[in-house]
């Protein structure tokens, strides 16, 4: 598509030379908007490139920090410890430890995540405008937006955080061997006792050992009955006598780390069996306990985790985000309410005095962008997705040929549609399972923003200019209720409730700018210039803001403004 814009773009320059004479216009117009209505017969051809770079935000109920104060972008995705919070999943395996150690305190945890986000923009608009009378004109914005985010990712930075790893019986003979021989030798060592008492029960004088075994019956059963428990909840097979859900070395897709408390917490409960055992003369124990995981996660596994439909999440890796889609496009039109200039083109390019005009404009945007992928948790859309109205109110108050400035008001009403998205309980629980991914109704909020762009005009062809905006987003709104069963979260049934994606939604900002103009517009119409241009440079960026997720924006642009009149004088 680039490629094809660029063709379109080298046609219009073509037939410039051609038809361009001195057009109607301020001799520098400078940066940011204006009420300026093209006169009629006039066409524009405006075109630039943006470039916005962010990579910290403007935090909001963030631990540690006050409300408003920068932090970085992957904020939400550095966490000291990945567990039950994140992965709800994991609940099962933290109780079935809890109860295998005897220590209730003991949490799983994968380790700590460190998420490093720089967000780039790039823009490059083209915007075709004509006058249709001297009153009003009308125009389209076609964007072509690249979105690139570029991902730092590490886990375990350290290489001691984390307490439990890959299950490696779930992919390898050798753990799972060793597990099926550890269940095996605790059935034959509780067998072979529960035989013993039996005997012993019909017969006191089947064996020398008998009096002993009776008259420490309870402690025997008791460990016939423990010992068949612990290995049924550690080792135990799917279905089995001992626990019909499994052991959790055996269905877990995690389990503790070798050397870590819990692993030998277990290890020391084995050896313990096997020591009571052999009291009553059996001896059938000899493993040392179940096969642990032998390493932490790494980048790699944690990648893994995102993208394996296994694990529950079902989504894209986290690392560098490209994508490049045409953005939203706007058609609108602009009237001119009052020009003190009235028709006079020689007052226009230079003007004495006071003077003042003033205009409105309507846009009706397209949803002609892409959002973000509910199935990447880093990427940054191109549009917003949706159809929106914007009304706009300009207006310019000029002193003498040295100094004007420019006020601008926009109202923009995004209409409500339907999307899939991940529904979050809270805005810093970023990593959602695919079962959160829901088709909710969006109501996206009403931006107000105020520009203001003074400007100074140094000669016929040079004007710098200062600017400034305040814009206010108001907070979206998302509906739609969703109960998810036990059998698909595989832990309990929990009701969804979209209006939590509303949380942090809201955002205000401060953007404060300047930049320069260079305009040959009085030399065409003096004519000493054949083909009227003006470029423009302007840098902006975000200098306070509130909401939680507004990011500092820091922006570059350049613009080409190409003028020909098609047609009347």
């Amino acid at each position: 598509m680039r490629r094809r814009l660029v063709r379109v773009f080298a046609r219009v320059l073509v037939f410039i030379p051609i038809l361009a004479n001195p057009a109607t216009a301020q001799r520098v117009l400078g940066v940011g908007e204006d009420a300026l209505v093209l006169p009629r017969g006039v066409f524009r051809l405006r075109t630039l490139a943006q470039w916005t770079s962010f990579n910290e935000r403007y935090g909001m109920d963030t631990p540690g920090r006050p409300d408003g104060a920068l932090e970085p972008l992957g904020v939400d995705f550095s966490l000291d410890t990945v567990g039950v919070k994140q992965f709800p999943t994991l609940a099962t395996l933290q109780t079935g430890l809890q109860q295998l150690t005897g220590n209730p305190s003991w949490y799983a945890t994968l380790g700590n995540t460190v998420v490093g986000l720089r967000d780039r923009v790039t823009t490059f608009p083209l915007v075709f405008e004509a006058g249709i009378s001297n009153r009003l004109s009308i125009g389209i914005q076609v964007p072509y937006v690249r979105a690139q985010t570029t991902a730092f990712f590490n886990v375990n930075t350290t290489g001691i955080q984390g307490n439990i790893g890959f299950n490696p019986a779930l992919g390898g003979s050798t753990a799972s061997a060793q597990n099926a021989t550890m269940y095996a030798q605790f059935t034959t060592a509780a067998s072979t006792l529960q035989a013993s008492l039996n005997a012993c029960s019909a017969d006191p004088n089947a064996s020398p050992s008998c009096p002993t075994l009776l008259a420490n019956q309870a402690t025997a059963n008791n460990l016939i009955a423990n010992s068949r428990s612990f290995a049924g909840g550690a080792v135990g097979p799917v279905g089995g006598a001992f626990s019909p859900q499994g052991g959790v070395y055996t269905t877990s897709p995690f389990v503790p780390i070798a050397g870590t408390d819990a692993q030998l917490a277990i290890e020391a409960h084995v050896a313990a069996f096997k020591a009571l055992y052999q009291q009553f003369g059996v001896n059938s124990i000899t493993t040392t306990g179940p096969f642990a995981s032998q390493s932490r996660l790494t980048v790699t596994d944690a990648q893994r985790i995102l993208t394996d439909p296994s694990f529950g999440f079902s989504a894209d890796s986290l690392q560098s985000v490209n994508r490049s889609h045409i953005g939203d496009i706007d058609i609108g039109g602009k009237l001119n309410l009052f020009d003190s200039f009235g028709r006079n083109t020689r007052s226009r390019l230079s003007p004495t005095g006071f003077n003042f005009r003033t205009s409105i404009g309507g846009v009706f945007r397209l949803p002609t962008g892409q959002i973000e992928s509910p199935d990447n948790f880093i990427d940054v859309g191109t549009g917003r997705g949706t159809k929106a109205i914007e009304g706009r109110w300009f207006s310019d108050v000029l002193l003498g040929s040295h100094f004007w400035q420019s006020f601008t008001l926009r109202f923009n009403k995004p209409f409500s549609d339907e999307q899939e998205m991940r529904i979050l309980d809270l805005p810093d629980e970023e990593l959602a399972p695919l079962y959160r991914k829901q088709m909710v109704e969006r109501q996206l909020g009403s931006t107000f923003e105020f520009e203001t762009a003074p400007r100074l005009v140094v000669n016929d062809f040079l004007a710098i200019s200062g600017w400034y905006m305040y814009r206010h987003k108001q907070q979206d709104h998302y509906t739609g209720t969703f109960t998810i069963p036990a059998a698909v979260t595989g832990f309990s049934d929990i009701t969804l409730d979209a209006s939590t994606l509303d949380l942090e939604t809201e955002q205000k900002e401060h953007r404060l700018g300047g930049g320069i103009s260079l305009s040959n517009l009085y030399a065409v119409d003096q004519g000493t210039a054949r083909i009227p241009f003006e470029v423009t440079y302007l840098h902006w960026q975000t200098v306070k803001g509130w909401g939680g997720n507004q990011p500092k924006y820091f922006t570059d642009q350049i613009q080409l403004r190409l003028y020909a009149r098609l047609f009347g004088r």
